[in-house]
């Protein structure tokens, strides 16, 4: 079978606020110097949402990455943000329409307490009277309640990026991207980080996640869809994709 041509078209798991799609991703095609990281890929998020993306290296993930973030821009193909073109926005006017990001590498001041890390992207939307309520509210969605005044550097490597997810949920976003949330976790950690991702996700907010720890995604529970060559290759519940026997052979390589 034609594994380009291979996609599994499944319906999301029940949501209540499942509906049209808030982001669309359509037949995008990016290449570097020659080289094709994106081929043709189409993919749309359900409003509401959890939405993970996973493949082998090389897959494509990064870039797609990239191109939602709008820190990169397709060669060809449109990014569509609740039915508006957002193809040539840059990054801080995709910001102002709803999409926020963490990234994988931790981006926190370490040397500033937990509450002036929140401070600081909160100020812009909140006033200085309301921003005390608003961090408690923050920290008890990512299981760091009553840390406020503690430096961010005596937080461990997993706190530190739960501190990065409040600080990407400060600016109340629609879609939250996340990538590659749970790299260099614990077991307990990745444990707390999926049941954060399910609670920020009932509040309303779309997610999607970038990942390639198996293990995580299952406890998402959540639609996946599977890039092989900058393409969609797969797309389903993770038991579906789990099952499959061309996406495990995608992992070992050997197709």
């Amino acid at each position: 079978m034609n594994a380009q041509a291979r996609i599994h078209m499944v319906d999301a798991p029940t949501h209540p606020s499942l509906s049209s799609p808030i982001l669309e991703v359509r037949d995008v095609h990016k290449v570097f110097g020659g080289v094709r990281a994106l081929n043709g890929l189409s993919l749309s998020i359900a409003e509401g949402e959890v939405h993970c993306v996973l493949g082998p290296n090389g897959a494509g993930k990064s870039t797609f990455f990239k191109i939602l973030m709008g820190t990169e821009r397709p060669t060809t193909g449109k990014i569509l943000y609740k039915g508006r073109d957002v193809t040539d926005l840059p990054a801080f006017k995709r910001a102002r329409l709803g999409l926020s990001v963490k990234f994988q590498n931790i981006r926190v001041f370490a040397d500033l307490t937990v509450f002036q890390n929140l401070f600081i992207p909160l100020r812009r939307h909140y006033s200085a009277r309301q921003i005390p309520e608003r961090v408690a509210v923050l920290l008890a969605q990512v299981s760091l309640d009553g840390s406020e005044h503690r430096l961010a550097r005596e937080l461990s490597h997993g706190q530190q990026q739960w501190l990065a997810i409040a600080m990407s949920m400060a600016f109340d976003p629609e879609i939250l991207l996340l990538d590659e949330p749970t790299a260099g976790m614990s077991v307990e950690e990745t444990d707390k980080t999926a049941a954060i991702i399910r609670q920020l996700n009932a509040q309303k907010t779309t997610i999607i996640v970038i990942e390639h720890d198996m293990g995580f995604i299952r406890d998402l529970c959540a639609r996946t869809s599977v890039l092989h060559y900058g393409k969609l290759f797969a797309q389903g519940s993770f038991d579906e994709i789990a099952a499959d026997a061309d996406v495990r052979r995608i992992y070992l390589g050997t197709l």
